[in-house]
């Protein structure tokens, strides 16, 4: 009797493992660090300390500054060699990209991805030919699938938020 009571103590709490690992939250919101990085971005492209942020859905927000949508914010997350890394994309009101920062990298090797002036020549790329936008990001030697997973995936993103506009 004391094997089955342990047994289903134990699927219970995997039952319960597996449903609250099975949710996307908006954990940026929750990460007051990464919630200082985004806010502090929007106030700087934007110029103005008082846009607001509304949730579309899991990925995508409208930034608005006096009722008026000046902007769109995408928070999500891309696979590298083990793990993901977190990353977010400001887009003027046009979905064209103003600003990619990576905010939470966790591998030990490709971090390069996350210098600022590597990340620039994503701004104002364009998104709509395929071709043209994977010839016009420089790879880094040493963060090849961190490279090529946030190409991807910040193309995948982008096309996502044309189709919502």
């Amino acid at each position: 009797m004391n094997i089955k009571s342990q047994l289903s103590k134990a699927i219970t709490l995997m039952v319960i493992a597996l449903l609250f690992f099975s949710f996307k939250a908006s954990y940026w919101q929750f990460d007051k660090k990464s919630r200082e990085i985004v806010s502090s971005s929007i106030a700087k492209i934007f110029k103005s300390q008082n846009c607001g942020i509304a949730e579309i859905d899991d990925t995508f927000y409208t930034i608005k500054k006096d009722n008026a949508i000046v902007g769109y914010l995408a928070v999500t997350d891309a696979p590298s060699k083990f793990h993901t890394f977190d990353y977010y994309i400001l887009f003027d009101n046009k979905a064209e990209i103003l600003k990619v920062e990576i905010l939470h990298y966790r591998e030990n090797w490709g971090a390069e991805i996350c210098s600022p002036k590597w990340l620039k020549q994503f701004i104002g790329i364009d998104t709509e030919n395929s071709q043209a936008y994977n010839n016009g990001i420089d790879g880094i030697s040493g963060a090849t699938l961190s490279v090529n997973s946030l190409k991807y995936d910040l193309l995948k993103t982008c096309k996502a938020l044309k189709l919502k506009l």
